[in-house]
C-alpha cells in the first residue's frame, strides 16, 4: 500500500511536531518559574537576501560567552507587534507627508499580516500617540490622516517614550520602525541614555532615514540606537524610495526566526550580552546583542 506521506506533507508533519516540541519545553520552563529570554534574529547572505529554512540545531545561543539551550524556536512567520514613529517636524512639507502616509499605508495594508498590531505616534518637538494598539488598518489610516507638520525634532525622546508602549504588544516579537527626514535637535534625552535604555528591552527598533537634499540624516547616530537590538538603520534617498525600503522590511519581518532560552542569571540588574552564531558560511546574523536581567521595564 503506497504511504499517504508525500514528502510535502512529510515535511509539514515534521514541521508541526517541531513547533508542538518547542512549545512543550517552552511551557515546561516557563512552569519552573525560570525567565525566558527572546531573541529575533535575521541571517542574510552577502548579497543581502534573507536566508529561510534554518532549523534550531544550525543555532547556537552564547550568553557571556556560554552556550544556551534553545528552549523554544520558530522558524515560521510569527506576528508581530509593531509601533510607527512618524517624523512630522517642519522640514516636513505637504509634499513628503503625504509620501510618507502612502508608504506606511501600503506597509500596513498590504506587507504586514492582517494578525499583526500596530500603534502609530508622531514626533516634532513632542510626541504624540495618534492611535494605541489595533490591527484596524483603517484606524490606522485615519490617525494618520490627522499628522500636520509642527516645528522641532526630538527623535531621541520619541523612541524613549514609544519604547514603553512597545514593550505591551501582546506578540512576542515586538518592533518600532522610526521613520525621519532629519536628525534630532531637541531632545531632553542623552543618547547614551537611551542607549541604556534600548538594551533593557526586547523590542527591535528600525530607522528608515529620508535623506532629501534640504536635510541631514545622522545616520551614525540612528545606528546607535538600532543596531544593538537587532534591527537596522537604513538610508532612504528620497521619499520615492520609500516604498521599497517598507517592501524590504516587510520582507525581513516575515523571514526571521524566534528563539528563546532560560535566563541563566539571578535577576539583579546586570548587564549580559547575547551573540548569536548559525551554521553557514558567508551569512550575516543580527539580533539584539543584550539585555539587563531583571530590568525595569524601557523608559520608566
Amino acid at each position: 500500500m503506497r504511504s499517504r506521506f508525500t514528502p510535502f506533507r512529510l515535511a509539514v508533519f515534521v514541521g508541526l511536531i517541531t513547533a508542538a516540541t518547542s512549545l512543550l519545553r517552552a511551557q515546561e520552563v516557563f512552569r519552573s518559574g525560570v525567565d525566558l529570554v527572546y531573541v529575533t534574529v535575521t541571517v542574510a547572505d552577502d548579497n543581502g537576501r534573507f536566508i529561510s529554512g534554518l532549523r534550531r540545531e544550525d543555532f547556537t545561543v552564547l550568553d557571556d560567552g556560554k552556550p544556551q539551550e534553545i528552549v523554544s524556536f520558530d522558524a515560521r512567520r510569527v506576528p508581530v507587534s509593531l509601533g510607527i514613529l512618524l517624523d512630522v517636524s517642519g522640514s516636513m512639507s505637504p509634499d513628503k507627508l503625504a509620501a510618507a502616509r502612502a508608504a506606511i499605508n501600503r506597509f500596513s495594508y498590504d506587507l504586514l499580516d492582517k494578525d499583526d498590531e500596530l500603534f502609530l505616534a508622531t514626533f516634532a518637538a513632542r510626541s504624540t500617540v495618534r492611535q494605541q494598539w489595533t490591527k484596524d488598518r483603517d484606524t490606522i489610516g485615519r490617525a494618520l490622516d490627522r499628522a500636520r507638520s509642527a516645528a522641532g525634532t526630538s527623535i531621541y525622546d520619541a523612541v524613549r517614550a514609544a519604547l514603553p508602549i512597545a514593550a505591551t504588544g501582546i506578540h512576542d516579537k515586538k518592533a518600532l520602525l522610526i521613520v525621519s527626514d532629519g536628525d534630532d535637535q531637541n531632545s531632553r534625552t542623552p543618547l547614551k541614555f537611551l542607549q541604556e535604555i534600548i538594551r533593557s528591552s526586547e523590542v527591535l527598533v528600525y530607522a528608515l532615514g529620508v535623506e532629501a537634499s534640504d536635510e541631514h540624516i545622522n545616520a551614525k547616530n540612528l545606528r546607535k540606537i538600532t543596531d544593538d537590538t537587532g534591527g537596522r538603520t537604513e538610508i532612504v534617498k528620497g521619499f520615492r524610495n520609500l516604498q521599497s525600503a517598507t517592501a524590504k522590511l516587510a520582507e525581513e519581518l516575515n523571514q526571521q526566526y524566534l528563539i528563546a532560552y532560560a535566563m541563566p542569571h539571578a535577576r539583579d540588574g546586570a548587564a549580559h550580552s547575547i551573540k548569536v552564531q548559525v551554521r553557514k558560511r558567508g551569512v550575516t546574523v543580527r539580533s539584539r546583542s543584550g539585555y539587563l536581567s531583571g530590568a525595569s521595564p524601557a523608559g520608566s
